[in-house]
């Protein structure tokens, strides 16, 4: 949280990806860092215990998502 709050600060886009189970303590902590509206983008939770073709469909489903938070797609 605190490299994409530097990054955001700077005037860049960015976006924190974290999984659900630390969706609230990210928000938390973007506030405590004084980025209260900084993106965050959730991925379910777990993902340790999911196969790796699970969490490549995962990836691919969410990486679309995270590209047009990001302003890189429309």
């Amino acid at each position: 949280m605190h490299d994409t709050a530097v990054v955001a600060e700077r005037g860049k886009t960015a976006v924190a990806v974290v999984t659900a189970e630390f969706e609230v303590l990210a928000n938390t902590m973007a506030a405590n860092a004084g980025r209260p509206g900084l993106r965050v983008h959730v991925l379910p939770y777990p993902l340790e215990t999911l196969s790796e073709e699970a969490v490549r469909e995962i990836a691919r489903a969410h990486w679309p998502l995270v590209l047009k938070t990001l302003g890189a797609t429309e």
